[in-house]
């Protein structure tokens, strides 16, 4: 049997086409010849089955073969693309020994190492040269000379420059967040790449692995335990340019969608199917659902990106829902993840240089950011984050890139990822006669990169309150909404699936005036001296975000005069609950830019320059007391003061 499979892989091998390949291969100096399973298949039915069920055998002899044909010593047949792939969960015993296919993310990747293949050993009595070949997991070393006239026992040295190596390099497979749905806990699978497949892809990426799942005992050598860790052993790893928009609908789902599309009040009825469960909201629930279809991200002709991607952070009282309506968010989205900011792996949001278990050296690992990349990240307790992740959370936001620079490592890695972000106040409860920056622990130059803002607050109103206890109570009876959503979240999901895959709103003059029109109007109040300016180029540039959003909501491929105004007013609504200093009633954006409004402002330049004068006045320091004397008849506080 093992003579028949030896002769169909030498025949396969020999075949016109292979030698064609080889030949290109050993032009390029390459150490690998890639096949498809499809055309082993075609070649022989049986000789693919020997494959699966015998990986080992196969590629032993097929590199036995390929270096006598070719005379390139380790050179590899790799084998890519097989029918089915196999969810990271799903690999279990009785794959141990087989060739399979698994898909998902990679989460980390290893420093690339060398690995000896055949160890060269001077004998340091009669200098003779004894090689090893390398086979498992151990180094071995010679216990004797292969000198007959030696016999030389545990007295060698080992000739580096002599010896065979080829390059290793351990990755970490996680399942990828869009398969995870009920809050089941993503698996994860080791592998192990060799040759020229090293750095082929760094954490992040969506990939689709082939290779031999083998087993190594877990824990030390000397405990001898009965379970065993299971590892993948590289055949062909290629990266997927797979975001959402590449996943499959059927012919049914796109006729359906595209009825939906003609309906005019499609906008209306996806925001009515955004957390049903949770009663009101419509405001926050429109943002979310714009959140979810997204804009494209422009490329300037500078090499210069513009993000499409939306970012909105919910703050608030307690227990007014806004960890229910990340997490739907999560679950809803095509690719989405839910963590909490103190509860966020060892790697944080971003990335990180951890220990890699396999080898013991530094290795890259992907945070909650990285492994959303074409998706939404909802992060709840953003305030509680480490300090430390404030600065790479910076450039995840803005330039959709985490870059790490640590340990021999240096990588830049793509976060390309809508935030959904909840936060909570200082106090516990929303402080009205506060500004928004103060009552959240997120440093302004990050909470600069949200584009909507809402605060959540939770007011005793009669009417209101009846309202909630009756949808929650009869959520309790019937266990189900009293009027059944629009579009199901299975349906909604296809729809966002759609549209990130089918449109890409070209935005109208008629539309960019509208937004134009806006921006100048609000930035014209701060011509009169005194006033602050109201809001910034982020926010005309959140406004074409949304707006475009609103379109791809629509199942539009232009953005209208429409779609503009809605953005608008999304915004407007942002900056009355942030961007409003409380002491002057008029919108500030510097409460969102720097943390202090410029009445702050005027008020601490104020004080300096009191300051200036009782030291010039006292020939030195100035006395407190008389700074804030002087500060209380110009209507600036002590407490103030102090804090200045």
């Amino acid at each position: 049997m093992e003579n028949e499979q030896k002769e169909k892989i030498e025949k396969f091998l020999h075949s016109k086409g292979i030698l064609k390949e080889l030949r290109r291969v050993a032009a390029a100096g390459r150490k690998s010849l890639v096949i498809t399973f499809e055309r082993l298949l075609e070649f022989d039915m049986g000789l693919a089955k020997h494959l699966l069920d015998s990986p080992s055998d196969f590629f032993n002899t097929a590199g036995l073969l390929l270096e006598g044909i070719t005379k390139i010593p380790g050179l590899r047949l790799r084998v890519a693309g097989l029918d089915k792939s196999t969810v990271v969960h799903n690999v279990h015993a009785e794959h141990v020994g087989k060739f399979i296919q698994v898909e998902g993310i990679l989460t980390r990747s290893s420093e690339v190492k060398p690995e000896v293949t055949e160890a060269v050993f001077r004998c340091r009595r009669c200098g003779e040269e004894n090689r090893i070949l390398q086979v498992g997991d151990l180094f071995r070393e010679p216990l004797i000379c292969e000198n007959p006239n030696c016999g030389g026992k545990n007295a060698f040295d080992f000739v580096v420059e002599s010896t065979a190596f080829r390059d290793w390099q351990s990755l970490c497979l996680q399942e990828p967040p869009e398969t995870l749905r009920g809050g089941r806990m993503p698996r994860r699978l080791d592998c192990i790449v060799r040759d020229d497949f090293v750095d082929k892809a760094v954490p992040g990426n969506h990939v689709v692995i082939t290779g031999v799942l083998r087993v190594v005992r877990e824990g030390r050598r000397h405990e001898r335990k009965k379970t065993f860790r299971k590892i993948l052993f590289v055949s062909h790893n290629e990266v997927l340019q797979k975001g959402v928009e590449e996943a499959e609908l059927t012919p049914d789902d796109n006729a359906k969608i595209k009825e939906l599309a003609k309906d005019p009040w499609i906008r209306n009825k996806i925001i009515q199917s955004i957390a049903p469960s949770i009663y009101g909201y419509e405001a926050i629930k429109e943002a979310i659902a714009l959140q979810l279809f997204g804009s494209e991200s422009v490329d300037l002709f500078d090499g210069t990106r513009i993000r499409g991607d939306i970012h909105v952070l919910l703050t608030g009282d307690p227990g007014t829902a806004k960890s229910q309506l990340l997490k739907w968010a999560a679950n809803a989205a095509p690719r989405g993840l839910y963590t909490s900011g103190p509860k966020a792996s060892g790697v944080g949001l971003t990335a990180a240089t951890v220990r890699d278990e396999l080898s013991g050296s530094w290795s890259l690992e992907a945070g909650a950011m990285v492994i959303a990349d074409g998706g939404l990240a909802a992060i709840d307790e953003l305030d509680k984050m480490d300090p430390k992740e404030s600065n790479a959370l910076l450039e995840a936001l803005e330039q959709q890139t985490v870059s790490v620079a640590k340990a021999g490592i240096v990588a830049t890695l793509n976060t390309r990822t809508a935030l959904l972000a909840g936060a909570n106040p200082k106090h516990g409860r929303w402080e009205p006669n506060l500004n928004f920056s103060e009552q959240i622990n997120i440093d302004p130059v990050l909470l600069s990169r949200f584009d909507i803002f809402f605060v959540v607050r939770d007011v005793p109103t009669p009417d209101g309150d009846r309202a909630v206890a009756e949808h929650i109570a009869n959520l309790h009876i019937s266990r189900k909404l009293p009027t059944r959503p629009p579009m199901s979240t299975d349906f909604l999901r296809k729809v966002i699936i759609y549209s990130r895959k089918n449109l890409d709103p070209k935005l109208s003059k008629e539309a960019a005036k509208v937004a134009t029109d806006f921006f100048v109007e609000w930035r014209g109040n701060a011509k009169s001296q005194g006033n602050p300016v109201p809001i910034a180029i982020r926010q005309y540039e959140g406004i074409i975000r949304l707006a475009k959003a609103n379109a791809r909501m629509g199942l539009s491929d232009r953005v209208t005069v429409e779609d503009a105004n809605r953005a608008i007013t999304l915004i407007k609504r942002s900056l009355q609950e942030a961007g409003v200093d409380v002491e002057t009633g008029k919108h500030d954006i510097d409460i969102l830019m720097t943390g202090k409004s410029k009445s702050q402002h005027d008020k601490v330049k104020r004080i300096y320059e009191i300051i200036k004068e009782l030291e010039g006045e006292h020939g030195g320091a100035a006395p407190i007391d008389e700074v804030k004397r002087i500060t209380g008849e110009e209507g600036i506080s002590s407490s103030f003061v102090n804090q200045t």
